[in-house]
């Protein structure tokens, strides 16, 4: 309560912060800009729907797959579906059937947040994963408005935890009538932030319930023929401290083997690196931007797209998912959902289902390039592959359709 009245009291400049780097950074510019169009549009379709506002918020495109299962599984002829966004990158990957209207989120000063809730009046506040700001929290509240949290998630190393902050978020989390969480174990982590434990459902991740669906939906062929039939090693979402890592490894896999690799970001600096050491590999090589010139002799594709990753997984038998050699291994749900053999670096405890996986023997991580070149080398033994998927495929079968049952019990 101290801590929460200190940010309360700290706003004022917090605002002078803003307005100063409002100047600076184009996206707080653009976002600064816009916001008030986007809240009178949104104040207008309201009036005009007169049906009872659910609001949700994403910070992020990750945390906007977590909720396309929740739209879905709403009656939309009753609800009226409002999304909060934190940045102007999210506008171009929101489609007009997906939700009722979207605008930003408030900034989180107690005017601001108030001046929200007030004009707006949703009935039900659904945030994702864990962008949650005080203000919002507490204001909403105030203002009796149902708060809920799904895909809650606490990693064991997270600040919200640490001696000095506990207290504050000890606060902040005794607001939301409930918590939804994938697994007891998180559970487990979140009572100690949460008094009442009845507060807490373990449902499940609505990312797997989404991650299914793209892969239902999937019909495109993304890929050349020559990667139908390969036996294909992809490595996803990675960035410079893997690039060694990886090439090590290769060095000494067969070479019939083909390579899908995609960047954690479009970085040409980072792209042109793994050119020169498929090169130095004797291993020939082609961005996707070229992908009509493909050949019959290419053995590595460079994906320079954003959005397509999810369903690369589905050419390959074995992925290595990146950045577990620096802030955390990315999603490695999608490959699973395809049954692929999955690796990635020792940072992996931020992700609740990289530990489940690991404990099950169903993921692998890996310290060097001797190691990753050991799961690598599996990509010749059939029956191994073909044992691990079925268990994947096993483990995503139970983990799936969290949303309708999230949806069903907030509603």
């Amino acid at each position: 309560m101290i801590l929460y009245l200190i940010y309360f009291i700290l706003s004022p400049i917090l605002w002078i912060l803003i307005k100063i780097l409002s100047v600076f950074h184009n996206k707080i510019k653009l976002r600064t800009s816009e916001s008030s169009y986007l809240f009178e549009q949104v104040k207008k379709k309201i009036i005009k729907n007169k049906k009872d506002v659910i609001l949700f918020h994403a910070a992020s495109n990750g945390e906007l797959e977590q909720l396309k299962p929740i739209f879905r599984a709403i009656n939309r002829s009753q609800y009226f579906l409002l999304l909060t966004i934190s940045s102007p990158s999210l506008r171009d990957t929101i489609s007009e059937n997906m939700i009722d209207a979207y605008c930003y989120q408030a900034f989180d000063f107690p005017w601001s947040v108030y001046n929200f809730f007030n004009q707006l009046k949703p009935k039900k506040y659904i945030i994702t994963r864990h962008d949650i700001w005080p203000n919002h929290i507490v204001i909403s509240k105030i203002l009796s408005v149902k708060q809920y949290l799904i895909n809650a998630n606490l990693p064991k190393t997270s600040m919200r935890r640490h001696p000095i902050f506990i207290s504050l978020y000890r606060y902040i989390y005794s607001k939301f009538d409930l918590i939804y969480t994938m697994s007891s174990e998180m559970q487990l982590r979140l009572s100690t932030l949460i008094n009442d434990s009845n507060k807490i459902k373990v449902y499940g991740d609505t990312r797997i319930d989404e991650i299914a669906y793209r892969k239902k939906e999937s019909k495109d062929s993304l890929l050349p023929d020559l990667f139908h039939y390969s036996n294909n090693i992809i490595f996803g979402s990675i960035e410079n401290k893997d690039v060694d890592i990886i090439f090590n490894a290769i060095s000494n896999i067969d070479k019939n083997i083909k390579y899908i690799f995609v960047p954690h970001e479009i970085d040409e600096t980072l792209i042109r690196n793994i050119e020169l050491k498929l090169e130095e590999l004797n291993i020939k090589s082609c961005r996707y931007s070229n992908i009509d010139k493909i050949k019959n002799n290419i053995n590595a594709i460079i994906i320079n797209r954003v959005g397509i990753l999810a369903e690369l997984y589905k050419y390959s038998k074995i992925a290595y998912v990146g950045c577990g050699f620096s802030k955390g291994v990315h999603n490695v749900i999608e490959p699973a959902i395809y049954g692929n053999l999955i690796c990635f670096g020792p940072n992996y405890y931020i992700l609740q289902e990289a530990e489940e996986m690991v404990k099950s023997n169903l993921a692998f991580p890996v310290e060097s390039s001797r190691e990753l070149f050991e799961i690598l080398n599996y990509i010749s033994d059939e029956d191994y592959l073909n044992k691990i998927s079925l268990s994947l495929k096993k483990y995503m079968n139970y983990k799936r359709i969290s949303a309708i049952r999230i949806i069903d019990d907030i509603l």
